[in-house]
């Protein structure tokens, strides 16, 4: 998609937000394909490890192909995971070449734990444009208690072996991405001689940035009440994103981690039919007469943070330098900060 009908559809995209329309013209912008739910760890601040085996699997490849045969007409970017480790799927390198080759651009997020020399080289001839990597307490002992069933060593060679590998190959992609979650409890937020090295050493091994992010509290009905700001927006995901699990089932944003706003299936309609569906139609129109009556929106802190021009203003810039810079020399120089 060339940048001037990018930006012809963003206006288009947040004309029809603004205006609360619950029929679009524009088709989701943004797609979450979760590749699969499996995980190979069990960190202790996501909810993955409390779901039910049942809840669990890996997307096959007739119904990614589906997928993306029909987002390859209105979609921009996809993301190649949700809720679990996208390197437990074996056709992952697969569904990156076949995505790219739609003319989609590709990105994933990763504990970086099954980092392999062979999966490494698999991972650069497919060339997603950027990887995300979690690599939370940069020492062995707070990694440790962080990501259960992982090993700090492992990763982090993992990562310097892939960054390493790109520059030697003279490739550009995938920009590569070090996340580290700011913890509520300060015991997990060791900054020291050790940590200070960790970075250094992931820096000069090539990754591009290491960002830092708020802890987040996953919404859903048990969540807390959230009153963080005296107004209450309007979602944005419902006008410009979509999430397809394993399954085929869709749900309207990344944070319904047990995916209970069922939107349909991308196995038994279209997506563009479940875009415009009446389960997708209530929901913006609940977004704009009773929010409230949302159980899992309600609580969510997305909609108690500050906009610009009825805009949630945060990951705004990020998703701007997303579409519009790339994933280039001017993007490190931008940088990303928190990204959804």
């Amino acid at each position: 998609m060339r940048l001037p009908e990018k930006i012809w559809r963003l206006g288009r995209i947040l004309l029809e937000y603004r205006l609360r329309r619950e029929r679009l013209r524009s088709r989701p912008f943004r797609l979450w394909i979760e590749t699969s739910s499996c995980c190979n760890l069990r960190c202790i601040m996501c909810p993955n490890r409390e779901m039910p085996a049942a809840a669990k699997g890996i997307m096959d490849f007739d119904l990614f192909r589906k997928i993306i045969d029909e987002a390859a007409g209105f979609a921009s970017d996809i993301y190649l995971h949700h809720r679990g480790e996208p390197l437990t799927n074996p056709a992952l390198c697969d569904m990156i070449r076949y995505a790219r080759k739609a003319g989609l651009r590709t990105r994933f997020h990763s504990n970086g734990g099954l980092l392999t020399p062979e999966r490494i080289e698999q991972l650069l001839d497919a060339q997603p444009d950027m990887i995300s990597f979690s690599v939370d307490g940069f020492t062995a002992e707070t990694y440790a208690r962080i990501r259960q069933g992982g090993d700090f060593e492992t990763t982090v060679t993992g990562i310097e072996q892939l960054a390493r590998r790109r520059r030697e190959r003279h490739l550009t992609k995938p920009y590569l991405i070090i996340e580290k979650i700011r913890f509520n409890d300060p015991a997990l937020n060791i900054e020291n001689e050790t940590t200070t090295a960790t970075r250094r050493r992931l820096q000069e091994a090539g990754v591009d940035e290491i960002i830092e992010k708020q802890e987040y509290v996953w919404a859903g009905e048990d969540a807390p009440e959230c009153r963080k700001m005296p107004t209450l927006n309007a979602c944005t995901f419902p006008w410009y994103a979509m999430v397809v699990c394993w399954d085929g089932t869709v749900t309207p944003c990344p944070q319904d981690f047990h995916a209970a706003l069922k939107m349909g299936n991308a196995r038994e309609k279209s997506l563009s039919e479940i875009w415009n569906d009446a389960p997708y139609r209530d929901l913006r129109r609940r977004f704009r007469t009773d929010v409230q009556s949302l159980t899992i929106c309600r609580k969510c802190d997305r909609l108690f943070r500050p906009t610009v021009a009825g805009v949630p203003l945060q990951y705004m810039a990020t998703f701007l330098t997303d579409h519009l810079v790339g994933y280039r020399r001017w993007r490190k120089k931008l940088g990303s900060h928190e990204r959804n």
